[in-house]
């Protein structure tokens, strides 16, 4: 896939990854963003571990989420 898409490409979803978060938006729209900017991004590319997404993940819910996921580990 790495071939046929534009590295500017794959750097802006990097860059919007690290800024994502769910703010006012549902967790199924949070979560279906979050898996299309890792699947383009060029962390998807093995440079992020897959605790380290889960990670990213996890801090990018609002709060409450966040802490729910957080009691269930």
């Amino acid at each position: 896939m790495g071939q046929y898409v534009p590295e500017s490409f794959t750097f802006q979803m990097g860059r919007e990854l690290g800024e994502l978060n769910q703010g006012r938006t549902s967790v199924a729209e949070y979560t279906m963003k979050f898996n299309e900017l890792v699947r383009f991004s060029s962390v998807a590319a093995g440079a992020l571990s897959e605790r380290a997404k889960m990670n990213k993940y996890r801090y990018g819910l609002r709060g409450d989420i966040a802490h729910a996921v957080s009691l269930q580990n």
